[in-house]
């Protein structure tokens, strides 16, 4: 009996041990305490969030006359504008800008036009007048010089000193003819300064009030040509609705894309910007098809970096060419962009959780090496989000742990 018990004893031992291996590893299987190193496509990837947008659009700006510095208005207001989205020919309607201010400044111009108008008239008869008073002074100086001639012509037979007082008051009445000439002249110089002055301020206003009634007819804003709507970006990157200000700092009012030449265009961060070149692929998620993954290519990258709006970092931007599939995209589509910026068919992958670190060796893992677990150095070659590369250290089918083991000072260091 005793010797039947003997042999029963190890059998059970050797039944528990192998039960509790077989459960460990189905732990393992079904919980992810642990997992295998296997082969794949390793993949790192810069990804991004962008707008669709075309690279080429006819865009519909303010009236032109509105950038003439003459008129002085600073922005007038959208009072209606077509449905985003609706498709214009050319000459179709496309928005209204507010006339108020510019009735009232052609109001103002009507009223500076007669103001300037009886100027003008006036400046004519004060020249009439002053240069006929003029010439009349001009004539009676001459006859008074007629005067002193005959008077000296008669002082011939007067004395010496009757005769030189002729003389002087004939000089005299001579300085007084020719100096009335010269005033004339200048005087006539004058006035017709001061007409062309006036002339000047009327045609300058007529100019003006012409301009601002060519500006109202252009507040009714049609399609330069044929194509889908797009509102543009004013200030603060906000789309022009209606309500929105325009002016000649802020011209545009909406544009006309070229949906042939429309792209992705996101903005990388410059920690990430050195890996991402043209000719690289991409594989573009548009929100409004989230069913569908699109293939998209690297087309340029910025040289210059800037602040973007709302965000801790400078970004550079990035456009990529998105290839429609079969599907209408269209700009202002949201866009999920991921950039491969470097490939690896067949290649090992340890996960990133599997993954340490220490003061001994720069990556390890700890690998199961049957009821075992050793620690393992391991040599990477780059990483993603998920996994490291393995260039050294493991094997495929080597199972490693996710958590270091609790007798984690006993376990065996494994160098290269």
């Amino acid at each position: 009996m005793k010797k039947k018990w003997q042999l029963i004893i190890p059998l059970v031992l050797v039944v528990i041990t192998l039960l509790g291996y077989w459960l460990a590893n189905q732990k393992n299987e079904g919980e992810p305490e642990s997992a295998k190193v296997v082969k794949g496509d390793f993949e790192i990837l810069v990804s991004a969030t962008g707008e669709l947008e075309a690279l080429e659009a006819t865009r519909i700006m303010i009236p032109e006359v509105l950038s003439d510095r003459s008129i002085r208005i600073r922005q007038l207001q959208i009072t209606d504008i077509v449905k985003e989205g609706t498709v214009v020919k050319k000459g179709d309607y496309v928005a209204t800008l507010d006339p108020a201010e510019v009735e009232e400044k052609i109001r103002s111009s009507m009223d500076n036009l007669e103001l300037l108008k009886n100027n003008l008239e006036n400046a004519k008869i004060d020249s009439s007048l002053s240069l006929s008073e003029a010439r009349d002074d001009i004539r009676m100086s001459y006859d008074k010089v007629q005067d002193k001639e005959i008077e000296m012509e008669q002082s011939v037979y007067e004395s010496k000193a009757v005769q030189r007082q002729a003389q002087i008051n004939l000089e005299t009445a001579r300085r007084q003819w020719e100096q009335k000439k010269r005033n004339y002249v200048q005087l006539e110089r004058k006035h017709r300064l001061h007409i062309r002055r006036a002339q000047e301020l009327l045609e300058r206003e007529q100019k003006e009030f012409e301009v601002l009634q060519q500006l109202k007819r252009d507040l009714y804003i049609t399609a330069p040509s044929e194509g889908l709507v797009v509102y543009a970006k004013g200030r603060n990157n906000q789309k022009i609705r209606i309500g929105s200000y325009v002016s000649r700092w802020e011209p545009f009012i909406a544009t006309l894309p070229d949906l042939s030449t429309l792209q992705s265009v996101v903005q990388i961060q410059e920690i990430e910007v050195p890996k991402v070149k043209p000719g690289q692929p991409v594989r573009v998620t548009i929100d409004a098809f989230p069913e569908k993954k699109f293939k998209g290519v690297v087309t340029r990258v910025a040289n210059v970096g800037q602040e973007v709006e709302g965000e801790f970092f400078n970004g550079f931007k990035v456009e990529i060419k998105v290839e429609p599939d079969g599907k209408l995209l269209l700009p202002g589509m949201t866009s999920t962009n991921h950039i491969v910026v470097e490939s690896t068919p067949d290649a090992l992958l340890v996960p990133r959780l599997a993954v340490f670190s220490d003061d001994e060796f720069p990556f390890f893992v700890y690998k199961r090496e049957g009821l075992s677990v050793v620690k393992q150095e391991i040599k990477v070659g780059g990483e993603n989000d998920a996994y490291y590369r393995l260039e050294e250290g493991l094997d495929e089918g080597d199972r490693v742990m996710f958590h270091r083991p609790e007798n984690v000072d006993a376990i065996k260091a494994v160098p290269l």
